[in-house]
């Protein structure tokens, strides 16, 4: 357990220094730029559709073959064939290791698949390529809340709040992880 705990926190590290230091996202995008600026001011009636734009920008890896990859794994997540999408997923990171949303898939099978050491390896290298990933940062929540690790997911919480402050995990897990913090330092 206390390795996973060093791995968790060192995630959370990792994250927050290379954001400090760089400012901005590795491989970063010309057009996901202003969505994200977009997000940081758009009504909350607007963020979905936002939201869906950001997502599908990050589902485009430039290449055919990538793109192939990644729907495959989807369909087979749709499925419930978490073997399969591994698979395809496996393949995708292996061809197109800087896209981003391959290993963010990955660290969702993954998780769904109870692996939770290779989901956290997924997860760092997800946000090492793009730290604004907002959903990697929601699967980083839901790991460190079942690890007990309650105050790391709330500052994790906090970090998406300021790239996406409307999205739903934030009314789902605030007052959750409030009530678990409550008298801790934060």
């Amino acid at each position: 357990m206390t390795i996973v705990v060093w791995k968790l926190k060192s995630i959370v590290a990792a994250t927050c220094l290379f954001v400090a230091a760089t400012g901005m996202a590795a491989g970063q995008s010309a057009l996901l730029d202003p969505l994200f600026e977009r997000l940081k001011n758009v009504d909350a009636a607007d963020a979905p559709a936002l939201e869906a734009k950001i997502r599908q920008e990050w589902s485009k890896s430039g290449s055919a073959a990538a793109d192939l990859l990644l729907s495959r794994a989807k369909i087979a997540i749709d499925a419930g064939d978490q073997k399969a999408a591994m698979g395809y997923l496996t393949a995708l990171t292996d061809h197109a290791p800087e896209f981003a949303e391959g290993w963010n898939l990955s660290a969702v099978t993954l998780f769904n698949m109870g692996k939770i050491g290779p989901a956290l390896a997924a997860l760092e290298r997800t946000l090492a390529l793009e730290p604004r990933h907002f959903q990697a940062l929601e699967g980083l929540v839901l790991i460190f809340d079942d690890a007990g690790l309650y105050q790391e997911a709330f500052e994790i919480l906090r970090r998406i709040e300021a790239i996406h402050p409307h999205a739903e995990i934030l009314s789902k897990a605030r007052t959750r992880l409030e009530a678990k913090t409550l008298g801790q330092a934060l």
